[in-house]
């Protein structure tokens, strides 16, 4: 067996090759981040695989973007491919020195190393679609961020602008009022308004606020007016617009990529299609896992541990996974609890024995990742517990 470990980087990638006796067959190789690069790492593979009659292994550590396009090319080529993360080669390093050097060459080394020595490595399973489903959510996850700034933003303006409307709550955010403030963006425009054009961009939805109390708040407004802040509400909106249409249009692929899954994850009562995307999509292949324990040190959820003599003890969550799995298993938890018959029951238990809310929270979500383990494994739709 040959064993490559690869530095990869944003223009360039150091690799470091080992034979089977661990012995360096090249470790000073260094491409670049483009065709004519990865062309050239393939030649160089296929030649020393001719050459040895021995499969090339080839291990990176999981930076993120950066190194999507070399992994997909090392699919498509039929390399088996194994991605660790940057804490495990780093904590794998110190273990053979105690020179605190870093290079790229010697990064790309350690990785070789130990994929070379790891017994329990996993492939790195690339499936397209599992992919596009983690760029999706992760890019529906981003657009929602900008779309909560932007309605901090609008509410700052209302509030420097029209501090009077500002306080009634949803109304100011209600998509009757922002079209009205679309067209009228300053208390003296719509004061100035006619009161049947006010009435129609209402519409029915005008319990909390007629067209004649809006029209009398704007006379009486104490805000303040220029042409700029108008300027600025009215871009916001736009954005706010722009937000909103993309967002549905991130989530209609979601839905039509989870009904192409079919995953028996949405059969949970409490997980919705969009939260179960999240989970699936961070993942990935479940057959990537041998137990449950290994999802969950994945997602970071698991204790750390203390052991030296005779003092034994668990620390605090290592939160070393994935923050959006975790983040996604938190909340899918809290509403498994309130849906979920089994989940709750577990809840009021956990509750019963003075655990605090948010401790009890973690528990079930631990628990349900048990469950979801077992069921992408067996693919197989959620039952409730018999009492």
């Amino acid at each position: 067996m040959i064993y490559v470990g690869i530095d990869v980087a944003k223009q360039k990638h150091q690799i470091a090759i080992l034979d089977d006796r661990g012995e360096i067959y090249r470790d000073n190789l260094v491409i670049q981040n483009n065709y004519l690069g990865f062309q050239k790492i393939h030649e160089i593979l296929s030649h020393i695989q001719t050459e040895t009659a021995q499969e090339c292994q080839v291990a990176l550590e999981d930076t993120g973007h950066y190194s999507l396009p070399l992994l997909q090319f090392l699919g498509k080529n039929r390399y088996p491919t194994y991605c660790y993360n940057p804490i495990l080669i780093k904590e794998f390093s110190k273990v053979h020195t105690l020179r605190k050097t870093k290079t790229d060459k010697i990064d790309a080394l350690m990785i070789a190393k130990k994929l070379m020595v790891d017994l329990e490595k996993r492939e790195k399973k690339q499936n397209q679609t599992s992919m596009e489903l983690k760029e999706l959510t992760r890019h529906r996850r981003r657009l929602g961020k900008h779309q909560s700034f932007l309605k901090t933003q609008y509410t700052r303006i209302l509030e420097k602008g029209f501090p009077e409307l500002a306080t009634y709550g949803q109304v100011r955010h209600s998509a009757y009022m922002i079209k009205i403030l679309k067209k009228y963006p300053s208390p003296k425009k719509i004061a100035a308004a006619h009161l049947k054009t006010l009435s129609s961009l209402l519409g029915v939805n005008n319990s909390q606020l007629s067209a004649s109390k809006l029209q009398q708040l704007a006379n009486e407004s104490i805000g303040y007016h220029s042409e700029v802040a108008e300027l600025e509400l009215i871009q916001t909106i736009e954005q706010l617009y722009l937000y909103e249409k993309q967002i549905k249009k991130v989530d209609k692929r979601i839905q039509e990529i989870m009904d192409i899954l079919d995953s028996p994850i949405v059969t949970i009562p409490g997980i919705s299609y969009r939260l179960g995307s999240i989970i699936l999509a961070e993942i990935g292949d479940i057959h990537n896992f041998k137990t449950s324990s290994q999802v969950l040190a994945f997602a970071g959820m698991e204790p750390s541990i203390y052991e030296s003599g005779e003092g034994k003890g668990k620390g605090k969550m290592v939160k070393r996974g994935s923050p959006y799995l975790r983040w996604a298993m938190y909340h899918a938890a809290r509403l498994v609890a309130i849906y979920s018959p089994t989940f709750k029951r577990y809840y009021k238990k956990k509750q019963s024995e003075g655990k605090h809310y948010n401790v009890v929270i973690s528990h079930i979500a631990k628990k349900l990742i048990r469950v979801i383990f077992h069921l992408l494994r067996k693919e197989e739709p959620y039952k409730e517990a018999q009492q």
